[in-house]
């Protein structure tokens, strides 16, 4: 019977134009396998086995389905089943007919390898989906091979696009993709749309990252499950060069298949996308697109596509998807060390590691290239037989100096789409902000009106620099050198006619020679250890218009008169103190000033600086080990950021610090001889409040005062034993951590008034219980109290709807069981008890939410459950 269905599914195929290998007879027993037919499973882009009760029998079915499976794992080849009357489940498990037949092969032969590959490949055509015919579909097997012809015509009815036969680390971000287009994908295939609706994804990054091979590739993998498909590559050239309605006009000939008109108007082609394709289930791959009025002009709003379809675009610019409501993205980032060391070995020697004489040279250039995959590719392409040693040095000098000729094309394109506040923003962090906080450079851009509360924004949409989750700002290596090319190119000859100097040795020759010009906006220096450098006021001649100054345990004197009085930045790190009385410095403009590390006491003369400089916004003084006693804050200072972290020997707030009412951020981490916090004042303004590892013994705040505090950090306060009821007053606190601070054993009721309340961190304390007024804390996400004295799982937290984790591990009092009735907590996701004596454990299912994960317990009874 299977026989006949064979050969009317070969008819069928071979009826529509499919070019169709079929197994004529069946080889009897004990005669080779003729290598034809694994050859032709080779060359083929579809097999389709038809197991039937009697497939197990055959020796040559088995080895053909082997070879199935090998090309389906190495080559992506594509494998659709038909189960002829029987169970997928005896192929997975290998019994039933399947065991009685390769109980027979075991007899015959002595290479258990060759079963175990059969019997291996038996069970990985059970898991695949197939087509089923059994008792109660056989008057409609000619559907089925209706079914089936129509499914190899949709996955022959392409070419695969061509991608790089060097693919390093592609799966995993395959599979991540996979997941955001809502498609089922096992064992390396696309195996049906999990999702009927429309879904947009957008692969975003930097030039030379790779966003168009992985695209392409997740193309490859998903085109036949589609009605039609279109890959649009390089369109901002196509639009450049014929307009927009050249690009519609290219997915309409594709979706089509090549039967459409032409249309001379965009209006036109974006109405026909709409009428024309809404019965068909559609894949479209749009290749560096520029905007989301580019998008939106080419695929229209999505209503038109009909549902199941899926539209993947690449980008540099990560606002592109802003107005399509559910859009998904993925960020593609360069490679990690050792994946670009290997695709570069691939190309450079064609294997995955360099030989021993070149390892060092091919370590370095793998990460000079930035660790981008096209830079790897064209770099270690160029060297590939190369044995010169010279020759790869030379290569390795040029790619520190300045990013690949391709990447810097394509960045120079994005660089010139911004405005001036953007490229000013920029290269400021190219040239010497990358790895800082963000929030002080702000300080100095919105004094010069760089608006970065839009242009930052803007600059990480286009994937030109990031923010990380400390907000520090992140510029990808190439991304820098593209910066300093651009600064060099403003006079490669004279470095004094630059906006920027960066480097050491330039800055240092245009001081040393007195050569400054109007043309330096910010000049940095960089000394190691060693003597002082002094620097007259005269070294600074020329230039007036410096905004950013950065000295670094160099020393200035003399009367500057107007030569700075543009500076907003003074970075004056490991000033060695000396020298202030000769110094006569006029910054009117000085809106952040950095001394951190500097040996400046109380006596220190500089501190006249404060009561010329009105707009004073950030005070650095971290690490100032000298420093007893902060300086005298005048009324008139507008400081928003006060940084005293870590000035070991400070002992005392000077009282006019209530003076700074419109400070934001206090720190005054790691001030271990600080004992009292002081009268805050009139400080109504304040923000963050970090008290970590000073020596306080209680924490008490006025009434009315700290109405906007939102953070407040006081980790590692070993002496602290009291908070007082007084808490309850901040109102906008939304982050308390006391996390280590050993001695303290309550907290007060007035703990239930921080109605913002959403991070709460109690770990390694002595606190024995909640009070019932946790109750009330109904923003509260996340609550950690590792290692405490707590005894009983808190029957008040159960109120908390919004309580996403849990932390009692280690608490090694706590007993009993976890409440009933903690599927109340419909937020929760972690729920850790690790190290505690709970002696029972419940996953409830909690309705419309996922159970949380809940650690392994352990107890000394127990063990681990």
């Amino acid at each position: 019977m299977h026989r006949g269905f064979a050969d009317f599914l070969y008819i069928s195929l071979t009826g529509v134009g499919i070019r169709v290998f079929g197994n004529k007879e069946e080889l009897e027993s004990g005669k080779e396998i003729d290598p034809q037919p694994i050859q032709a499973i080779e060359q083929s882009k579809v097999s389709i086995p038809v197991i039937s009760n009697e497939y197990a029998s055959s020796e040559s079915c088995l080895p053909e389905l082997n070879q199935m499976v090998e090309c389906m794992d190495n080559k992506n080849r594509i494998i659709i089943p038909i189960f002829y009357y029987v169970d997928p489940l005896d192929l997975r498990h290998c019994t039933g007919p399947f065991e009685k037949a390769l109980g027979e092969h075991k007899k015959r032969h002595r290479d258990g390898n060759l079963l175990n590959h059969w019997m291996s490949a038996l069970r990985r055509i059970g898991e695949l989906e197939g087509h089923h015919l059994h008792e109660n579909n056989e008057g409609s097997h000619g559907e089925v091979v209706k079914q089936i012809v129509h499914q190899v015509q949709q996955k022959l009815k392409k070419q695969d696009l061509i991608v790089t036969k060097h693919f390093v680390r592609v799966n995993s971000h395959v599979r991540s993709i996979m997941a955001k287009l809502k498609v089922e994908y096992h064992k390396g295939q696309a195996v049906k749309i999990g999702d009927t609706g429309v879904t947009v994804l957008g692969i975003f990054g930097i030039p030379g990252v790779g966003k168009t091979v992985l695209a392409k590739y997740v193309y490859n993998q998903l085109y036949h499950l589609f009605d039609a498909c279109s890959f649009i590559g390089e369109i901002q050239a196509k639009i450049n060069r014929h307009g927009i309605v050249s690009v519609q006009n290219k997915l309409i000939s594709d979706l089509d298949e090549g039967n459409a008109k032409k249309f001379d108007r965009s209006e036109e082609a974006l109405s026909h996308i709409r009428e024309r394709f809404r019965a068909m289930k559609v894949l479209v791959l749009l290749d560096d697109v520029y905007n989301d009025e580019q998008f939106s002009a080419i695929v229209g709003d999505l209503e038109g596509l009909c549902p199941g379809s899926r539209v993947i675009l690449t980008s540099q610019r990560q606002d592109v998807l802003r107005n399509i409501n559910g859009a998904k993205s993925f960020v593609l980032e360069p490679m990690k060390q050792d994946e670009a060391l290997k695709l570069f070995c691939r190309h450079a020697f064609g294997t995955d590691s360099p030989c021993e004489e070149f390892q060092k040279l091919s370590t370095d250039i793998a990460a000079a290239t930035g660790r981008l995959p096209l830079v790897l590719e064209v770099t270690g392409s160029s060297l590939f037989l190369v044995k010169s040693k010279k020759a790869w040095r030379e290569t390795l000098t040029a790619l520190k100096v300045s990013p690949h000729k391709r990447v810097q094309a394509a960045l120079e394109k994005s660089y010139a789409d911004l405005d001036t506040n953007a490229w000013e923003i920029f290269l400021d962090i190219a040239c010497f902000f990358s790895g800082m906080d963000e929030r002080i450079p702000y300080y100095m851009w919105d004094d010069l009106k760089y608006s970065p509360s839009s242009t930052i924004p803007a600059l990480q949409a286009r994937s030109l620099v990031k923010i990380r989750e400390d907000k520090k700002l992140f510029m990808h290596e190439i991304l820098k050198k593209f910066g300093w090319e651009i600064v060099k190119n403003e006079n490669r000859n004279e470095p004094c006619n630059r906006s920027r100097l960066w480097n050491h040795k330039e800055a240092l020759s245009v001081l040393n020679r007195k050569e400054g010009t109007q043309n330096v906006k910010a000049l940095g220096l960089k000394f190691g250890a060693g003597p002082t450098r002094i620097f007259r006021c005269d070294n600074f001649n020329g230039l007036q218009n410096l905004r950013f100054l950065k000295l670094d345990r160099a020393n200035i004197c003399g009367n500057f008169g107007d030569r700075l009085s543009r500076l907003r930045w003074l970075d004056w790190q490991r000033c060695p103190g000396g020298y202030i009385d000769s110094l006569k410095l006029n910054l009117p403009e000085l809106v952040i000033l950095d001394l951190s590390e500097s040996h400046v006491g109380n006596n220190w003369r500089g501190w006249d600086l404060l009561e010329q400089t009105s707009k004073l916004k950030v005070l650095n003084l971290r690490g100032c080990f000298d420093l007893t006693a902060t300086p005298k804050f005048p009324a008139s200072m507008e400081l928003e950021r006060l940084i005293l972290e870590d000035c070991s020997r400070l002992e005392d707030i000077h009282p006019s610090i209530s003076n700074l009412e419109k400070l934001v951020s206090l720190n005054m981490k790691g001030c271990h001889r600080l004992y009292e916090l002081p009268d805050w004042g009139s400080m109504r303004g304040l923000k963050e409040l970090f008290i970590n590892e000073t020596s306080i013994s209680q924490i008490n705040f006025q009434i009315g005062s700290m109405m906007r505090l939102e953070t407040l950090s006081a980790c590692d306060c070993e002496d602290l034993t009291e908070i007082s009821d007084s808490i309850g007053c901040l109102e906008s606190l939304t982050y308390l951590s006391l996390k280590n601070c050993r001695r303290l054993s309550d907290l007060p009721v007035g703990i239930g008034k921080l109605r913002s309340l959403q991070f709460l961190d109690l770990s390694n304390t002595l606190i024995r219980e909640l009070p019932p007024s946790v109750k009330n804390l109904k923003d509260m996400k996340v609550l950690r109290m590792t290692a405490t004295s707590i005894r009983e799982f808190p029957p008040d937290i159960l109120n908390l709807e919004k309580l996403e984790e849990i932390d009692f591990s280690s608490c090694r009092s706590l007993e009993g069981k976890i409440p009933d009735d903690i599927g109340r907590l419909s937020s929760l996701a972690i729920l850790k008890l690790s190290g505690t004596r709970i002696s029972g454990q419940r996953s409830p299912r909690i309705s419309g939410q996922r159970s949380p994960s809940i650690s392994p317990l352990s107890s000394p009874e127990m063990g681990s459950s």
